[in-house]
């Protein structure tokens, strides 16, 4: 599972035709990023913001994210995805903390998110065999608990490289909606998406809310992916949603979060106008930029405090054009210690309308803009009651979030 000492790491990025990315290797505990020909002829911007397709080595600006550069760290599993890792290596033998960040991406290899790959790939190979959702999501509470599972090589298999803390498996839809899995990639006429499970702090219809958040935002003017609730054998459903990073018939999109183009880590705060600021920078786009406001009025207005830098995306075609991705993750969150993860002009517990206008005002949007885009997500969170009906959101939860809503909205002025 290990490189040799030295060994350096060949990127490359999987569109149609692989195109050779770059070369990575340690020195000193940090890495250094060696730019391909092909990536610098083609001026493509891979990192977003730093690290320019120029000649000569750049090392990573900061031991952030264990010494790598933010936009590598981000192919990384992280929470879920990373236990999986520790828990399928622990069976071969391997302690995952003796392995380096490179080591780390030479695991992922071929099959993590967005359009970035890693040779020489060490991912093990697994036989997936069952996909049995709901035994799937019963062995996922019990790995978060702690316990063994049966489908645990299953899991790890279909996990790739999920973040996040709720469990969550990489699946396939082919054109009758029908799901399937296999190894690898999607083959064509499919397409891949992402099921989430509940963690075992969830509210039991955790797929239920998810779906009314989702179905809620789009009314908000929010740009989500695809989604659904599928149906479990008995209990709630579970939510799924396509993948932004893969299109038709599997093929790949070069992905950066925030957090990995601003190298800020996603279990530190940061700001709304942060997020704004890099996403004018990256795509360049009016619109862009004003889509990431609604985002920011719809998770306040909404209670999403869970809101922090790898819940928010960018998206890069072959040409090089970035555009900010959909909305992804939205559901009721308390937020660490009741606070957004995203500050709104230095208030990140109870921000009002004052806050959100003098945010919008720093970026070019005036009072009448600003008004509207507030109106508009209100009138869908006002909403609440109707999504959550039609998702099969409890009562008891129906009721809780749409108080919540209210004390919000309240404060909020």
């Amino acid at each position: 599972m290990k490189l040799a000492p030295g060994t350096p790491l060949s990127v490359a990025l999987a569109f149609d035709a692989p195109l050779p990315a770059a070369r990575v290797a340690m020195d000193g505990g940090r890495a250094q990023l060696e730019w391909s020909g092909e990536i610098i002829a083609r001026k493509l911007s891979l990192a977003a913001l730093y690290y320019p397709p120029e000649q000569g080595l750049q090392a990573a600006r900061s031991n952030e994210f264990g010494g790598l550069h933010g936009f590598l760290a981000d192919s990384l599993p992280e929470r879920w995805g990373y236990m999986l890792m520790r828990k399928r290596l622990a069976k071969l033998g391997v302690d995952i903390a003796t392995l380096s960040p490179l080591d780390q991406l030479a695991l992922v290899g071929r099959e993590g998110r967005g359009a970035l790959t890693f040779e020489p790939a060490t991912t093990p190979a697994e036989d997936i065999e069952t996909l049995d959702l709901d035994a799937l999501a019963k062995d996922a509470a019990a790995l978060l608990e702690g316990e063994e599972a049966d489908l645990a090589d299953t899991l790890a298999g279909l996990g790739g490289g999920s973040g996040g803390a709720r469990p969550k498996i990489h699946v396939a839809f082919d054109g009758q909606g029908r799901i399937s899995v296999g190894q690898g990639e999607v083959v064509r006429g499919q397409q891949a998406w992402l099921v989430k499970f509940r963690a075992p702090q969830d509210p039991i219809d955790a797929g239920p809310v998810e779906e009314a958040y989702a179905a809620m935002a789009e009314a908000a003017g929010l740009q989500l992916s695809e989604h659904r609730l599928i149906a479990a054998r008995k209990g709630p459903g579970y939510f799924a949603t396509r993948r932004f990073d893969r299109g038709e018939n599997g093929r790949r999109i070069h992905m950066v979060s925030l957090a990995g183009a601003v190298e800020q880590r996603p279990d530190s705060p940061s700001s709304y106008d942060t997020f704004l600021r890099a996403t004018r920078a990256i795509t360049r786009r009016v619109d862009d930029v004003a889509a990431a406001f609604q985002r920011m009025v719809f998770n306040v207005l909404a209670g999403n405090r869970d809101d922090h830098t790898r819940q928010h995306s960018y998206l890069m075609d072959e040409r090089g054009e970035w555009r900010l991705a959909p909305a992804y993750d939205l559901t009721y969150a308390p937020g660490p210690g009741g606070e957004h993860y995203l500050d709104i002009s230095g208030e990140g517990r109870r921000p009002t309308r004052a806050h959100a206008g003098k945010l919008g005002k720093s970026h070019g949007f005036d009072e009448k803009r600003v008004t509207a885009i507030i109106d508009e997500v209100r009138a869908a969170v006002a909403d609440w009651p109707k999504f959550a009906g039609a998702a099969g959101v409890s009562a008891a939860s129906r009721k809780s979030i749409g108080s919540a809503h209210a004390r919000i909205w309240k404060a909020f002025g």
